[in-house]
């Protein structure tokens, strides 16, 4: 993201609190764990500035004692936190902007800061009645400001006109504002296989403009049958590159990063901070504990789908597939019982680490999977996307389908208590603090 973020509803909240005084400026202080590496900053902690911390304060400024910032900046050295300087301007029509009083006064706060709690880009926030904005303490660079729960809300100026015919249909659908937001997206898709494919090729045409697609596989011949954009003489090549053919062909103006490598391993995941949406499109229970736990821990909303084709002796009996969104506020893939720890602990070992494991027995049979159900489940993910990030009023975030009844089902579940990856007291917005369950440098799966 590339950008502050909070969780849901903890914007909402700051700023119904920052809000009320109505005819003097506000001044607040947020603490984030920042990872400057990907442009992220998770918002820890947001409280008011105590009425005996300002020096003076009126309607067009507000100055902090000094002895209150020596406090700030001491608590953020001592645990590693950036540091979030806001205030109000409370007569702004729209979206406030930074003032020359404002310019003047971080760069000298700037200067205190770098000297006190170094090593780390703080931020300054301004805040309004219709909105906020964001920039690097000192006159920096703009940060986009999001809050992130079961709606994705961009709460700074876009800065984005909305697409250009292309999107018209669309665009009438959601609106010039959604689709604004749309096209600055940067979107990662883990797994370029069956699912994940139908994705691409949709998010193409939906006028994403940032897309990083992620898959250690090439393409085999068994895939032809669901691969979209693939072709008989894509065989050994890697599933990425088709992606990126595909979505290039929709669109040649995007931007297409193809990964080929496993998003388990340590390098790899530390890098998907950076984005502001993902689609999960693996089978693998390992990949998705790590992005699972990614959407609350560096609170980077994401959709997981997943499909199943049952064989008996006479023949299908159940067609399956569910499409569910990880995010602050939803139940995480642990709560649904969506994962197998067996199974994650094996998909993390290396080729030699199974072989010598007398728990591992045999290979996985391929399972059955066919073009139509992969791409179901796909255009309810997407679906569910615009719901999150659009006007659009798709409001399930946890949908079953079952193809032999015919029927979707959206349906919630219960968070248990003291979740590790989605509660408080686990891995919800503790960005960099906090691990992930990533495979070690070194230690490859070697597919």
């Amino acid at each position: 993201m590339s950008g502050l973020r909070f969780a849901a509803p903890a914007f909402t909240t700051f700023h119904g609190l920052m809000m009320r005084e109505t005819e003097t400026e506000t001044c607040a202080i947020a603490y984030t764990h920042a990872n400057q590496a990907c442009g992220s900053w998770v918002v820890a902690e947001a409280e008011l500035v105590p009425d005996g911390a300002y020096e003076r304060r009126d309607a067009v400024a507000a100055v902090l004692k000094p002895a209150f910032l020596v406090e700030v900046a001491n608590r953020a050295r001592g645990q590693g936190l950036g540091i979030v300087l806001a205030h109000t301007h409370p007569f702004a029509d729209g979206v406030p902007s930074f003032s020359r009083i404002d310019d003047a006064g971080e760069i000298e706060i700037k200067a205190y800061l770098d000297r006190r709690a170094p090593g780390i880009d703080h931020l300054a926030l301004v805040v309004g009645r219709h909105g906020c904005r964001c920039r690097q303490l000192g006159g920096g660079m703009d940060v986009a400001v999001w809050e992130v729960g079961e709606t994705v809300r961009l709460l700074s100026d876009t800065g984005i006109a909305a697409s250009d015919a292309a999107h018209d249909r669309q665009i009438r659908a959601f609106g010039a504002p959604g689709q604004a937001v749309v096209s600055r997206l940067r979107v990662i898709v883990v797994g370029a296989g069956g699912t994940g494919s139908v994705v691409l090729q949709q998010l193409a045409h939906l006028g994403i403009r940032d897309i990083t697609v992620i898959d250690p596989d090439v393409v085999d011949k068994t895939n032809l049958n669901r691969l979209v954009g693939a072709r008989p003489t894509d065989v050994g090549t890697p599933k990425v590159e088709v992606a990126r053919r595909t979505v290039l062909a929709i669109n040649p103006n995007a931007v297409v990063h193809a990964v080929r490598a496993d998003v388990v391993d340590d390098s790899v995941a530390r890098t998907l901070p950076a984005f502001d949406f993902a689609f999960l499109c693996t089978d693998s229970h390992a990949s998705r504990a790590v992005v699972g736990q990614v959407a609350y821990q560096h609170l980077v909303p994401t959709i997981d789908m997943g499909v199943s084709i049952t064989v008996g002796s006479a023949g299908v009996e159940y067609v399956n597939g569910r499409v569910q969104m990880l995010a602050p506020g939803l139940t995480c893939l642990s709560c649904t019982r969506a994962l197998d720890g067996e199974q994650i602990r094996r998909e993390m070992m290396t080729p030699v680490q199974r072989a010598a494991d007398p728990y591992v027995q045999g290979v996985q049979e391929p399972q059955p999977a066919v073009i139509s159900l992969n791409s179901t489940m796909a255009s309810l993910a997407v679906t569910m996307f615009l719901g999150a990030v659009t006007p659009v009023p798709a409001q399930a975030r946890f949908q079953l389908y079952d193809g032999v009844r015919g029927t979707v089902r959206p349906t919630v579940a219960r968070a248990t208590p003291e979740c590790i990856v989605c509660s408080t007291h686990g891995a919800l917005a503790r960005g960099t603090s906090w691990p992930l369950p990533v495979r070690p440098e070194g230690g490859g799966n070697g597919r």
